[in-house]
């Protein structure tokens, strides 16, 4: 009981307004699946709209994640890999993400699909804590719902171009064209070029440059009266550098702290190299059934491939050595792991219309998933064949949501969904197509959310929210009889209770809210590297927190803003196979108590604004700070990332029809490291010479700033 009254103290000291937007008065979103006012839904919310997105310039998803407190990424290795948490609830690599990221209403099938870049946005939403009654499996740690900008129907549109260091150039546009009074078009473009700011110092040769290219046509079409059809088709190509990775012995010369000395830039004798193109197409019905209902069917389809080379000695000295054994003479390479995905998504959903006491909704929901991945690991292969894991998956979600307001000012709403995955993955020759291993299991689950909320006045709703979610579980290479892990891993299960109040000034100026949490964390899947990437399940995992943030507009033009989250997530009892055993060591280690991998305790946002006139021309200024305390990068502890701070600063100037800005990320230049594996946790580094062992890491990408200019006609 002693943890769960954290809730209590959290509601009565900590302070926090998850609304970090500053359009108008009130802010809506739509996380409750209806459009209404934020500071009514009885969870924690950030939500950034078009000002907020172009005064802290957010043009990728992790710079929305690095501006919200809870939250943190991992975007490494290549553009489609990444691990996201939220309030110490985890993804890890090659599993099924804890977080499911909405567009436009369609959930992705792949978190390969999340970091594709995003532009003309109308509002993103971050709703954290589980989110599965509403979303489904894989929302156990919480939501992200961006919404990108619809026809309109006016003529119009925008044209930006940018440039910056790093030889970085940008173009945007978008052009709004009504075909008619039935038929409205939008078609919306997006390119970066850089040529990069890590510098490989052996090929003497920057190694992080890419190129994005992005297009999507959207459509409207009025069928009649109360009936609409909606269109999306979306296409995007990126490549680039991949696997910047550096190399050292950080745990022995600097205990496996990544700052200072330890913090070298790659210098290995390969340049890894990524690329990846995505197609999809969205449809969306929307017919109004009198005064009362609302039907809506949206369906899509997804088409993703990407491939990806690299190296994993990340060194340039040759022969390169396995425990003392000459075995590599050209070192680890080529290493490729290209990734094939198809999904189809449908979600038919019947709303109830109008502000009545009872506010409902039911749905239907399907998505297939088909996921190729091969698995080339060159020399340590050792001349065998290189297999790949063909994945399907079939998920079928019925939900259903009421609001209801038992009195004036009490609301209760209650959610429910169930949710069946059913999982096959094939491991095959990826020549050949040999079967190798055959294994298939459901994965299901009912995920209830309870929410109690008191409304004394429009400006104040203090709530307390339940609820459960869930990630699929997966599959391990198959054991053999000495291996320690099992074929099929199951699903990871969060059990959270969350309370607060959040609160606003009659004038808008002032926005504060409360929010405490506690959360029972089950099944963890942890990856490890025992010869394989397997996964290795933590029974459980404690975690409670509390987060704070404000906003207040303090006249004169001036405005701040400020966030913070405490998470403290830790492991239970938890003992598990020591994966690099020497002799002396004991064969299993205890790990209980261990801080969860890539969820830092804190994290810390703050800003201020000013807005006003020069002559006849608008200034819009802003400068912050962002700080992220430690982070680990695995179970163990050993290798991580000390707390760092990072300064962005914006200025904007418009006139008419331009806007010109200037803008920095990274201000004062900091460096640190981004993702690691340590030499405890994979055999391979611990092993690897000459003068090993070492342990591998990325580093960030330093100071960036640029110029753009904007004209809308």
């Amino acid at each position: 009981m002693r943890r769960y009254a954290i809730i209590a103290p959290a509601c009565l000291f900590a302070f926090s307004t998850v609304a970090v937007a500053a359009e108008a008065d009130p802010i809506i979103v739509t996380a409750r699946g209806r459009a209404e006012a934020e500071i009514r839904v009885p969870d924690t919310i950030a939500v950034y709209g078009p000002a907020a997105i172009a005064a802290r310039r957010l043009t990728t998803i992790d710079d929305f994640i690095a501006a919200t407190p809870g939250i943190f990424i991992i975007n490494d290795q290549d553009p489609g890999t990444n691990l996201i948490s939220v309030r110490g609830v985890s993804t890890n690599r090659n599993q099924s993400p804890s977080i499911a990221y909405i567009v436009d209403g369609l959930a992705l099938a792949d978190s390969e699909l999340f970091t594709l870049r995003p532009y003309d946005v109308a509002r993103v939403e971050i709703l954290k804590g589980p989110q599965g009654a509403l979303f489904g499996r894989s929302a156990s740690g919480g939501a992200i719902a961006m919404a990108t900008n619809d026809p309109g129907p006016d003529w119009g549109g925008e044209a930006a171009v940018g440039i910056g260091n790093g030889l970085t150039w940008t173009a945007d546009g978008v052009v709004n064209a009504p075909v008619s009074d039935q038929v409205q078009l939008r078609l919306a473009g997006s390119y970066r070029n850089s040529d990069g700011f890590i510098r490989n110092t052996f090929l003497d040769k920057k190694v992080d440059g890419s190129i994005s290219r992005n297009l999507r046509l959207k459509a409207k079409v009025a069928l009649a009266e109360g009936s609409t059809l909606k269109f999306r088709l979306g296409w995007a190509n990126e490549e680039g550098g991949a696997a910047y990775i550096s190399s050292g012995n950080v745990t022995g010369l600097y205990g496996g702290k990544l700052s200072g000395k330890a913090l070298t830039n790659p210098f290995g004798d390969f340049e890894g190299r990524a690329s990846r193109t995505w197609w999809g197409a969205q449809a969306t019905w929307e017919q109004e059934m009198g005064d009362a209902l609302m039907l809506t069917w949206t369906g899509g389809y997804d088409d993703y491939h990407k491939d990806f080379v690299e190296e994993l000695d990340f060194r340039n000295d040759t022969p390169v050595t396995l425990f003392g054994v000459a075995l590599f003479p050209n070192g680890i390479q080529p290493i490729a792991q290209p990734v094939d995905i198809k999904a189809w998504t449908s979600e038919a959903r019947l709303t109830s219309r109008g502000e009545g006491p009872l506010r409902w909704h039911v749905g239907l929901f399907f998505q297939r998933l088909e996921r190729d991945r091969t698995d080339d690991f060159g020399p340590l292969l050792f001349g065998g064949e290189a297999l790949r894991a063909e994945t399907r998956s079939s998920q079928i979600g019925v939900f259903a949501q009421a609001s209801y307001d038992i009195a004036p000012q009490v609301e209760v709403t209650g959610a429910l969904r169930y949710d069946s995955d059913r999982r096959r993955e094939d491991t095959v020759g990826a020549a050949s197509s040999t079967i190798v291993a055959q294994r298939a299991r459901t994965f299901e689950k009912w995920q209830p959310k309870l929410s109690l909320a008191w409304r004394p006045s429009d400006r104040i709703t203090a709530y307390v929210t339940g609820a459960i979610g869930f990630k699929a579980g997966g599959f391990n290479p198959l054991p053999g009889a000495a291996d320690v892990w099992q074929a099929v891993f199951p699903a990871e299960t969060t059990r959270s209770v969350e309370a607060g109040v959040k609160g606003q000034s009659a004038d808008g100026r002032v926005r504060l809210s409360i929010a405490g949490f506690v959360t029972d964390y089950q099944n963890f899947q942890n990856t490890v590297f025992l010869g394989n990437s397997v996964v290795l399940s933590v029974p459980q995992v404690d975690v409670h927190g509390i987060e704070a943030s404000a906003q207040a507009a303090l006249g004169a033009g001036f405005s701040v803003d400020g966030g913070l989250a405490w998470t403290h997530s830790r492991t239970g009892r938890y003992l598990t196979p020591n994966p690099t055993p020497e002799p002396g060591e004991p064969a299993v280690l205890d790990m209980s108590g261990q801080r969860t991998p890539n969820a830092p305790d804190w994290t810390v946002n703050g800003g201020i604004g000013w807005q006003g006139a020069a002559g006849p021309a608008m200034v819009d200024a802003r400068l912050s700070v962002a700080y992220v305390s430690r982070v680990d990068f695995e179970i163990d502890n050993i290798l991580h990332s000390p707390g760092y701070a990072s300064v962005d600063g914006r200025a904007g100037m418009s006139h008419g029809a331009w806007t010109f800005d200037i803008w920095a990320k990274n201000l004062l230049d900091k460096r640190w490291a981004i993702s690691a594996f340590g030499q405890q946790q994979l055999p391979l580094l611990l092993g690897l010479g000459p003068n090993g062992p070492f342990d591998s890491f990325t580093i960030n990408s330093g100071r960036q700033y640029g110029a753009s200019a904007r004209v809308r006609f």
